[in-house]
């Protein structure tokens, strides 16, 4: 081993110019050059998918709990809140959190302009942790458990459409039973998820006012919304607590809720891995060339080395650590272009996106360790396992034919 070692250093590895070193250092550009287009397709396409996931979960929770209706509106038919079920879930380790919510339909009007907004009103202990993240101005509302509150937050679309800014009064309107209910909230803060199709619809107030809308007290609710420690528990989750919830009573997740915007994703899903599947086959024709090219090269020097007593074992090892060169070569080179790219546009937003198509301002980037090692390791085992073949011509030069060879 360490006989190859050696000479496939120099081979490879020499500052002096030479063919040996030109290939090697075409094919290490080659193999990075797949090995960052890999990571990056897989980097941006689980992007998509967290930023895109984590949005519609902050509207709507991983699941909810609602009872069965035969509409497909976002009001929910009302329900008593069951502090025992409340309780039961809040005892499940996978889940992080529980709150009942309610949907409610009204009409915003500032001085001139009418424009229909779905309130969802959410409790004192609500986690606003998404809203915040998105916030483009003003404060986030605070509830109390004891007094209503008017304090509202609605959208820059909804803004940029009433004309309304941070500290206005504007009217509101319900319809409930045939009569008409007015309010006068206060909007104290405005945000932009990105997700255009949800902030046209949707502005948060106190689950407190809209149970006084639709009731006399303070025991009602549309729904519970569920958020998870871990999303690929949702499906698991779902069947666990539709097990166990009265039979008028329906838990879905957010892709029974929102099936069109995950069904694009895994559309998604396979674009990119086609685009994966392709540069590895170009960097295995890569490297099956580029080690043929070599050994073409060198046949000579093969007919030496078996003449002066070499056997086969120790040329063939020569070509496999020049394959090993050229593997982490390409890897590490692609590896520090890609995750460089990853960090800059994480950072500065190089490249932006239309939000209105894509739900994002940015093309995003997550890629964990775990993912990174895996494909690092995957590209190694399959590129050095194709690399065989064009290795196993080696052992059928013979030196006498490698004298006259030309």
């Amino acid at each position: 081993m360490q006989f190859g070692y050696y000479i496939a250093k120099k081979l490879s590895l020499s500052k002096q110019h030479s063919f040996t070193k030109t290939i090697t250092t075409l094919a290490i550009a080659a193999v990075s050059i797949s090995i960052c287009v890999v990571i990056l397709a897989f980097g941006i396409l689980l992007g998509f998918k967290q930023e895109i996931q984590e949005k519609v979960s902050g509207y709507a929770g991983d699941l909810s709990i609602t009872s069965y209706q035969l509409s497909n509106g976002n009001e929910n038919n009302i329900l008593s809140i069951d502090s025992a079920l409340l309780l039961q879930l809040n005892s499940n380790e996978k889940i992080e959190s529980v709150y009942p919510f309610l949907n409610k339909a009204g009409i915003l009007k500032s001085d001139s302009v009418l424009e229909g907004i779905m309130f969802k009103g959410v409790p004192a202990n609500y986690n606003f942790s998404f809203y915040k993240k998105h916030l483009k101005k003003g404060r986030l509302p605070v509830y109390t458990d004891s007094t209503d509150n008017y304090d509202i937050l609605i959208s820059e679309h909804t803004s940029n459409i009433l004309n309304v800014d941070t500290g206005d009064r504007a009217l509101l309107y319900f319809i409930e039973n045939g009569d008409v209910k007015r309010r006068r909230p206060k909007i104290v803060g405005i945000y932009n998820s990105g997700l255009q199709e949800f902030d046209k619809q949707f502005a948060i107030a106190d689950l407190r006012v809209l149970q006084r809308i639709v009731g006399t007290d303070y025991s009602v609710a549309g729904g519970y919304e569920i958020k998870l420690h871990d999303f690929d528990d949702v499906d698991e989750l779902q069947n666990s607590i539709q097990s166990s919830i009265d039979y008028n009573l329906s838990a879905r997740s957010i892709k029974d809720l929102y099936p069109t915007i995950f069904q694009w994703l895994n559309m998604v899903d396979t674009n990119v891995l086609v685009i994966i599947v392709l540069m590895f086959v170009v960097a295995i024709i890569n490297m099956v060339t580029v080690l043929l090219i070599l050994i073409i090269d060198r046949i000579p020097m093969i007919g030496l080395l078996k003449s002066i007593g070499a056997n086969t074992s120790k040329v063939l090892s020569i070509f496999n650590w020049q394959g090993v060169f050229i593997l982490l070569g390409g890897l590490l080179v692609g590896n520090a272009i890609a995750l460089g790219f990853a960090f800059l546009q994480t950072r500065y937003k190089l490249i932006g996106l239309p939000a209105d198509t894509y739900y994002m301002d940015a093309v995003p980037f997550y890629l964990p360790l775990s993912h990174i090692v895996l494909i690092n390791i995957g590209a190694l085992l399959v590129c050095f396992l194709f690399t065989y073949l064009p290795v196993r011509i080696v052992a059928k030069i013979k030196p006498t034919q490698s004298i006259n060879f030309r």
